[in-house]
């Protein structure tokens, strides 16, 4: 026993060296996050360390009953640490369009408005600018525009209340009610927290576990092939080499989505306001390693009926297609996570890893479905790799013309007596 343990060891731990050596395995584990953070949080940080840019907007009253304000700051929401950003609009008012043009050419203001004496009728104001101007921040030009007309349109006729509803008519505030029953507010963290979470945490859980089965299935097709496995079954049995190869990549993998969520983890709170429940991480590295273990023994079978690498990952990317269903139909898992399609999504071992995280990120998933899924994950994964070791044991060593399905339930069949 201890002799077999030791082999078991030994080719795990070449298994884990040989893949965290890898280019490949160090660029997507180090690099890969680094330049993920960059896509989402440079520009966003670059655009709340930029200054502000005020802006002169020139305006021509045909109406002669609007009564724009000199300044007008508009407070924006800026993802991160530095909270809310401050623009200011300036507007100056012209009395016709040649004394406006002359501003716009010279460069005195960036464009100009034009209000038509039928505007009460039609609504419409007009804006120009130069060819090769400055851009507008149209939310806050609409903003300030809207705020004008109101207070113009509504001065001396109602109390300062009733227009400051008007021009703020109402501001939505979310609550969810839990099994105590006490309604609790939901801000901007939690509906991060129940979007973008699930999403991100089911997309790295997919991720790490075809990108560790991944290098299972190449492993075992590239010895293969290249007629090393003659030299490794001289002196370890196929099943000490099935798992000791899934030991050490499943190490592998391991170490991959630590690195990966601790990295999102002091990314995300710090730039953030996400919050993370506890039981969260415990239940994705769970599913990870089941799902590890269900993925890897089957790329294993794969590897040793397939003839060749290029072979062995076609037949690879069949599986790898079907368990990325959940993320194809996220939108439907994560707007209805009780719905029976996402609940057999969350038990069908080939999508529940990921299917059942991105329901417990959105709901409160009944504790017997989260049971029941493990289980029927873990009697899948006993199944696949006794199909596995047979496949291993028969055909490791067998190169050439792939075998046809018959053949191969043949021999499993063969195998089980």
């Amino acid at each position: 026993m201890s002799k077999f343990s030791g082999k078991i060891f030994t080719v795990a731990k070449h298994e884990f060296l040989k893949t965290v050596n890898r280019k490949e395995f160090l660029f997507m584990t180090f690099i890969f996050p680094i330049f993920m953070a960059g896509i989402f949080f440079v520009p966003a940080l670059l655009v709340s360390t930029a200054p502000a840019e005020d802006q002169k907007i020139g305006y021509i009253d045909m109406t002669n009953s609007f009564d724009f304000p000199g300044l007008y700051t508009s407070k924006g929401f800026s993802v991160g640490p530095l909270g809310e950003e401050s623009s200011n609009l300036y507007f100056v008012e012209y009395k016709n369009s040649s004394e406006v043009m002359y501003a716009l050419e010279e460069g005195q203001i960036s464009s100009y408005l034009v209000i038509p004496k039928d505007f009460i009728t039609i609504g419409v104001i007009e804006l120009y600018t130069a060819e090769k101007g400055v851009s507008i921040p149209r939310a806050e030009l609409l903003s300030a525009l809207s705020d004008t007309v109101i207070t113009s349109l509504l001065k001396n006729k109602v109390d300062d209340p009733v227009l400051n509803r008007v021009k703020d008519p109402v501001n939505l505030k979310f609550y969810s009610i839990g099994a105590s029953g006490k309604p609790a507010e939901k801000g901007l963290s939690e509906i991060l927290t129940d979007l973008g979470l699930p999403f991100l945490t089911a997309f790295i859980l997919f991720f790490s576990i075809f990108s560790s089965s991944g290098y299972l299935l190449r492993s075992v097709a590239e010895e293969k092939e290249n007629r090393i496995i003659e030299v490794l079954l001289s002196s370890v049995t196929p099943s000490e080499l099935l798992i000791g190869k899934i030991f050490g990549l499943g190490a592998a993998g391991l170490l991959q989505i630590a690195i990966w969520l601790s990295t999102i983890s002091f990314g995300g709170m710090h730039n953030l306001p996400i919050k993370i429940e506890p039981a969260l991480p415990l239940i994705a590295l769970v599913y990870f390693l089941l799902g590890f273990l269900f993925f890897a023994s089957m790329m294993a079978g794969i590897g040793a009926v397939a003839g060749s690498l290029q072979e062995s990952q076609q037949i690879g990317g069949i599986f790898t297609f079907a368990a990325a269903f959940p993320l194809i139909f996220i939108q439907l898992i994560l707007t209805k996570p009780d719905s029976p399609f996402a609940i057999f999504f969350s038990l069908f071992p080939l999508t529940s890893p990921v299917a059942m995280l991105a329901r417990i990120g959105t709901s409160e998933v009944p504790l017997y479905q989260i049971a029941a899924s493990i289980l029927i994950l873990v009697v899948s994964i006993y199944g696949v790799i006794l199909l596995s070791g047979r496949l291993f044991r028969t055909y490791l060593l067998m190169y050439g013309k792939r075998p046809g399905v018959k053949e191969i339930l043949k021999n499993l069949r063969a195998g089980s007596r």
